[in-house]
């Protein structure tokens, strides 16, 4: 028993090495105000705040959208699952945590794919280093709070049960990877496709992805199904494709900069294993010719949640490519290569195997620290978190202001006023959603630059309660009313 336990050891202790330091590079950028869109964080921190509050979802420091949990037009069942945890503490670092903590046990299922791929401990622990030490991934996790991340470690465990040829593992998976985000579904029937063996195998692996998918969308229907207003981007997507393909939005230049380093330093051996592969190649399409500015683009520190499924896919193809590999070189005595490469047999001696696990783990640490660097992350295995040297100042401020307070700030502020019930962007989210204006407000913090804003506040016998070195903290005359009201603890 103690043996079969004891090699889950690894993936536990590196998913909790990396949930400590994506963690800590969450909080750094949430305290800071670094992350990737602080008016997009923002939007989901106060959907999910709402709901967890007031009981459904809604929210005003965002324009547009509509009050629902489809808000957006994206069908995230695990958004209710979010805003009960949510509950438990409410500031933005819980939803960074609920994120970097599923891509984290990642590491168990990639452990489970490699024993299964390429076979034994050793085999599981090559998958765990195609995972874990993979930067793309690094940098998708610490994409802020986006619901398609959170399939990662689903997908990769629907991958793995087909391999252990487990049905019902596979459909549990799959329909939690589906519950993410519906991206995620039209991947599934694809993902069957991977099933080892013939064309048995990956016609119930189809039949059960589908099923899964089925049975999201039924669950979706239910919970929209008083929802107007908003078509999913995924359908506005395929319209376009099976209308006419449309242009690709890229150019050789983000190839260079961007799209490579997903095939580095070995992924590109994924290509053994193309059925593995294909779910994340409509991902890809998609990624290509959407323009920047539609909340898609190719820049590390910028809206790249999109290839979540193409990492996972290409981590999931480089682990079936290195068994299909070791299954072309050392093929079982009883089956010809290509059979042992179709359903992934091997004999390759515990030798390779271990060069296979050195050369991966040499090859990651000359490729890996520039991207620590880059990402700024620091390894670590302690859940401590340090304020950041670079700390907004603005934290404190709106700490001191009463939970009842409505308050407005600009954009780039949004994520310091979203823990609020009601709150707003000015120029943004308060024209729409507001017919008083600033008259609306009990407190505005206002960025120095804006000075027409400032100066209609005061005009309205607003008051400079404090300032920072970027904002001033002005209260109006409505928040009279909050005078004996509890303030609101620090995010």
């Amino acid at each position: 028993m103690l043996a079969r336990v004891a090699p889950w050891l690894l993936p536990l202790v590196t998913a909790w090495g990396m949930f400590c330091t994506l963690r800590a590079a969450a909080f750094a950028r949430i305290r800071s105000l670094h992350v990737v869109e602080s008016y997009g964080f923002a939007v989901y921190e106060q959907l999910i705040h709402n709901k967890a509050f007031a009981g459904h979802f809604f929210q005003t420091v965002h324009r547009g959208y509509i009050d629902h949990w489809m808000w957006s037009g994206h069908r995230s069942v695990f958004l209710y699952v979010a805003a009960w945890i949510y509950g438990f503490a409410p500031v933005p670092l819980t939803l960074s945590t609920i994120q970097v903590a599923l891509v984290s046990l990642g590491c168990l299922p990639a452990f489970g794919l490699g024993r299964a791929a390429i076979g034994g401990v050793l085999g599981g622990g090559a998958g765990l280093l195609l995972y874990a030490a993979f930067p793309p991934l690094w940098a998708i996790a610490l994409n802020d709070y986006q619901e398609i991340v959170l399939g990662v470690p689903f997908a990769l465990a629907a991958g793995w049960a087909l391999r252990e040829r487990s049905r019902t593992g596979f459909f549990v998976a799959a329909l939690l990877c589906a519950c993410t985000r519906e991206e995620w579904a039209m991947t599934l029937p694809l993902l069957g496709l991977a099933a080892p063996g013939g064309w048995r195998p990956r016609a119930w692996g189809v039949l059960t992805g589908l099923g899964a998918a089925g049975v999201f969308a039924a669950v979706a229907w239910y919970l929209g199904r008083d929802a107007v207003g908003y078509e999913t981007p995924m359908n506005t997507q395929a319209a376009a494709v099976f209308g006419h393909l449309p242009p690709i939005q890229r150019t050789w230049a983000d190839w260079d900069r961007f799209y490579v380093y997903f095939l580095k330093p070995i992924n590109g051996v994924a290509a053994l294993a193309p059925l593995t592969l294909l779910p994340g190649l409509g991902a890809f399409f998609v990624h290509l010719t959407t323009p920047n500015g539609s909340g898609i683009d190719a820049d590390w520190r910028g809206h790249i949640h999109h290839m979540a499924p193409v990492a996972t896919f290409l981590i999931a193809g480089a682990i079936d490519g290195l068994g299909v590999l070791a299954a072309l070189v050392f093929p079982m005595r009883s089956l010809p290569r290509w059979r042992a490469a179709l359903e992934l047999h091997n004999r390759a001696p515990l030798a390779v195997k271990a060069l296979l696990v050195i050369g991966l783990a040499g090859a990651f640490w000359i490729h890996d620290p520039s991207w620590l660097r880059m990402l700024r992350l620091t390894p670590t295995l302690s859940p401590a978190l340090h304020e950041p040297a670079d700390a907004a100042p603005e934290w404190a401020v709106v700490a001191t202001l009463p939970r009842e307070a409505v308050v407005a700030t600009d954009q780039d502020g949004a994520l310091l006023v979203s823990g609020f019930t009601r709150s707003f962007t000015y120029g943004e989210s308060l024209p729409e959603k507001s017919r008083l204006g600033l008259a609306e407000l009990d407190y505005l913090l206002v960025n120095k630059r804006d000075s027409t804003v400032f100066t209609e506040a005061t005009a309205m016998g607003g008051t400079v309660v404090t300032e920072t070195q970027r904002y001033r903290l002005v209260k109006l005359p409505k928040a009279a009313r909050l005078d004996s009201a509890e303030a609101v603890p620090a995010g």
